[in-house]
């Protein structure tokens, strides 16, 4: 099989992954207001258009020398990096309650 068709089979499996895993995770479990979703759902997309192309190039780069497990393990690393402006968002969000708890008992 010819190597740009199996680019393509790889990229049409993982894309939708890649890209829907952090707005399932966003629409699912968040308790933020619509406007501050809408934003984190544009923001993670972007973050997943950014990773995704960053990833297959250290990918293709890596399997043209033949080094196809860790090209694999940067795939599926990569689809971390989308996640982590969710996580510190969230971690952003719960702060303040804490904090608020922390000087109220303090007080």
């Amino acid at each position: 099989m010819d190597d740009f068709i199996v680019w393509i089979i790889i990229i049409a499996f993982y894309a939708p992954l890649h890209f829907l895993l952090p707005i399932m995770v966003l629409f699912i479990t968040g308790q933020e207001s619509d406007s501050v979703r809408r934003r984190l759902m544009r923001n993670s997309l972007i973050d997943s258009a950014i990773s995704m192309v960053l990833a297959f190039v250290v990918v293709i780069a890596l399997t043209r020398f033949g080094h196809i497990l860790p090209a694999m393990v940067i795939l599926l690393l990569s689809m971390g990096f989308p996640f982590i402006r969710i996580w510190t968002h969230r971690r952003e969000i719960r702060r303040p309650v804490s904090e608020d708890r922390e000087t109220a008992v303090g007080n």
